[in-house]
């Protein structure tokens, strides 16, 4: 291969990436559920996915397709350990959320919504929902973020900041055994991972590890440990630079007795 196709390759390799069709997310819901994950909503949103991924012909229907989901009431508040007001406020929620798709290849654009409809059937303990088929796969996308966890361990947990951190962690819990399951962050890697803004690395340790770290060992087979490492400074005390945290793994816990 001559240098002149080498380049013109590599100039079709970039063109091609360019044109990749984008998904924006335009709503706050969806932003608190994938991004900074509400513990509410992500259990909605889980239990969905669960009844969805279920559902026959589902790889067979088209995008522009309308699903219809029956939901047992009591069912679901036992699996999400959740209220149904909290259910009804994460329904109204999505029902106010519009999602925009942009396919730039193709010049167009087009806005669907993200629960047509919904209803709660109080009589008879059920709640009917209707969703686009296209929505269905973005919803069971965010449930993946979690299959490798214990559901029952998930759903216990309340901190939004746990429900964060723990897919994480199995992922690093994943690791072969030659590999370290062990992560470094920086102050601003925490922050974007959590969503927060904190100006110290202390601020992070008091407010979401320690706390988190104490949901977890009560709540779940899996947990961590963590360290801050220091930079030691030409004058003055160190500085904290990064938190080490190592995953812990166990066959059980044991649940904090009040």
């Amino acid at each position: 291969m001559t240098i002149a196709k080498w380049k013109k390759l590599q100039k079709e390799k970039l063109q091609k990436q360019k044109i990749k069709i984008h998904n924006k997310i335009s709503n706050n819901f969806i932003d608190n559920t994938i991004k900074k994950n509400n513990s509410s909503a992500i259990k909605t949103i889980y239990y969905i996915a669960s009844i969805v991924e279920k559902i026959e012909d589902l790889k067979k229907s088209r995008n522009e397709d309308m699903l219809k989901i029956v939901i047992d009431t009591q069912q679901m508040l036992k699996y999400t350990e959740l209220s149904l007001l909290e259910i009804k406020r994460n329904l109204k929620a999505m029902q106010e959320t519009s999602i925009t798709f942009i396919n730039e290849l193709e010049d167009w654009e087009e806005g669907i919504n993200l629960l047509p409809y919904y209803k709660i059937i109080y009589g008879k303990g059920k709640i009917e929902i209707e969703i686009y088929k296209k929505i269905a796969n973005l919803i069971i996308e965010v449930k993946r973020n979690y299959t490798m966890i214990n559901t029952k361990q998930l759903m216990k947990l309340k901190s939004k900041h746990s429900l964060r951190l723990l897919p994480f962690l199995q992922k690093l819990a994943n690791y072969s055994e030659n590999v370290g399951k062990r992560a470094k962050m920086e102050l601003d890697e925490l922050n974007e991972f959590f969503g927060t803004n904190y100006k110290r690395l202390t601020e992070i340790e008091r407010k979401i590890l320690f706390p988190v770290k104490e949901e977890l060992d009560n709540n779940s087979t899996l947990s961590f440990i963590y360290e801050v490492e220091f930079l030691q400074l030409e004058r003055g005390r160190p500085k904290a630079h990064k938190i080490v945290i190592d995953v812990v793994e166990r066959n059980s816990y044991q649940t904090k007795m009040f």
